[in-house]
């Protein structure tokens, strides 16, 4: 396959990555009329349906104290009263929500919905370049299936991820509502020194056009402009329909830790994504290129407890002073990827034990990976933010991986679309959270996350209808957030054994 990516301007740069992503139309059409096929679209509830959730416990996503024996009206596809015993209008269509538990959609504040171009999957990037919007649809789709109604791509191939999210809100497409980054600010691509530490020189064409279709010329040579020069540049890439901007605040990985942007530029990037009233968030991987970002003013930190060290006391102390949101892959540090990990390590110490001491610092850190150093450092530091109360959401780096054809064993399920997510709300518990805490995570601050807390995250009055209807109590149990029974989208019933429409990555069968 080629991809014919050319290193020109950004804007014919796009144009091509439009061309290079476009899908077979007959397709598109096809999936439509299959989900009206399917029931997906239910002929029956139409946008102006009012519809009466009665006698139901309401966990409103606010932290307060559930309330038992609600009944919730939904008009034009947002929550129109709350209360007990309301009065509805006989044309209302009732939901009988007698021992069952209503709460706000679930919001993941970073997934990975297309492929793109990784260095240890090529043969899923190359044979699936021109899919990404069937993929990013399945992606969306597999989430909301889970509960989660709202989710937040921070790294992926922007024309076919605004395509989905354009489809999915104007209502021609069914699935999770889509904000989307596009490219990491400041990285090149997935073949780059920022992000894999490779060499311009080690690069093929075909990586090298992935590293175009990627970084839609906004990569590492960002770095060395003049903060007027970015802020042109950054204000030119918001004008292309990002929803929210994620720079690196050092490069993607933590050895070595290469701090990417000075002071003054981060305080540009963080300034033009406010002017626009958006969110600016960073990657970053050590704790004092994590401290200039927070100094900077951004929103929120991707994946917090992921720094090369503990903590410094005085860094968390700022983080809660500037209420910076910790979005927090829970998923990859708890239940069975912790017991994995817990295993693995009393292996290599005991292998460890064995060997001749070692005669150079890359020995060394060749032996703190076989220990999993790294994997306790950011257990703890997940347990230190939880613990110090800074405020968190759910960012379970969820991605397609190898398609199903090119998997020797089976993707484990800890960042599969949907899976992952249920798994990083349980996580918030074990890392000490209680089950409420949880669920705010995963809800009101989840929309805090997307700048939409005005409309999406609580079941309040004025808001936009997600919600979850729950036969069990996850205050109880929090594994009762799997005991989805009737899932409601903008006011829409979403039929959930439909879902996805397709199956190019889901291997699984569908639910039960």
């Amino acid at each position: 396959m080629q991809l014919n990516v050319s290193p020109q301007s950004p804007a014919k740069s796009v144009e091509r990555g439009v061309s290079i992503m476009k899908i077979n139309r007959k397709i598109v059409r096809a999936l439509l009329l299959s989900g009206a096929a399917l029931g997906l679209f239910r002929p029956d509830i139409v946008a102006a349906e009012t519809i009466w959730i009665r006698d139901v416990t309401v966990i409103d996503g606010t932290g307060g104290a559930a309330k038992a024996g609600q009944d919730v009206l939904v008009a034009d596809g947002r929550i129109a009263a709350i209360g007990a015993k309301l009065k509805a209008p006989a044309s209302a269509r009732q939901v009988d929500g007698r021992g069952r538990y209503l709460l706000p959609g679930f919001i993941d504040s970073n997934v990975h919905a297309t492929v793109y171009g990784n260095p240890a999957r090529r043969d899923t990037s190359s044979r699936y370049a021109d899919r990404n919007e069937e993929l990013a649809l399945e992606f969306a789709q597999r989430q909301l299936r889970a509960g989660v109604t709202t989710m937040r791509d921070s790294y992926g191939v922007l024309p076919p991820l605004l395509a989905v999210r354009d489809r999915i809100a104007s209502g021609q497409a069914i699935g999770a509502r889509m904000l989307v980054a596009g490219n990491i600010l400041g990285w090149g691509g997935p073949f780059s020194l920022t992000y894999s530490l490779t060499g311009d020189r080690d690069l093929t064409l075909f990586q090298e056009q992935w590293n175009d279709m990627l970084a839609q010329g906004m990569g590492e040579e960002l770095m060395d402009m003049t903060p007027e020069q970015l802020r042109a540049a950054v204000s030119a890439y918001l004008d292309r329909g990002v929803d929210f901007l994620k720079y690196g605040g050092t490069s993607h990985f933590m050895m070595p830790s290469l701090i990417g942007f000075s002071p003054r530029q981060q305080a540009v990037i963080v300034a033009e994504a406010h002017k626009r009233g958006k969110m600016a968030e960073t990657h970053a991987t050590s704790s004092e290129g994590l401290r200039l970002a927070v100094e900077a003013g951004i929103d929120l930190i991707q994946h917090p407890e992921i720094l090369s060290r503990d903590y410094p006391d005085d860094l968390i102390a700022l983080i809660l002073s500037k209420g910076t949101l910790c979005a927090m892959r829970s998923n990859m540090v708890t239940g069975a990827v912790r017991q994995k990990q817990i295993a693995r390590r009393a292996r290599a110490v005991a292998d460890i034990a064995q060997m001749p001491p070692a005669l150079t610092s890359t020995e060394l850190r060749r032996r703190a990976t076989m220990r999993g150093d790294d994997a306790e450092i950011e257990r703890r530091n997940a347990e230190r933010l939880v613990a110090a109360g800074c405020p968190v959401t759910i960012a379970t780096d969820n991605y397609l991986g190898d398609a199903p054809e090119f998997r020797r064993s089976p993707k484990s399920p800890e960042q599969e679309p949907g899976e992952g997510s249920l798994l990083a709300i349980e996580g918030l518990v074990e890392l000490g959270m209680t089950p409420m805490q949880a669920i705010v995570a995963a809800t009101r601050n989840g929309a805090r996350a997307a700048g939409r807390l005005q409309d999406l995250g609580t079941v309040e009055p004025g808001k936009i209808a997600d919600l979850l209807l729950l036969d069990a109590d996850p205050l109880a149990d929090i594994h009762n957030i799997r005991r989805l029974g009737r899932l409601f989208v903008a006011g829409k019933e979403v039929d959930l054994q439909a879902l996805p429409q397709t199956h190019l990555f889901m291997v699984d069968q569908p639910m039960p």
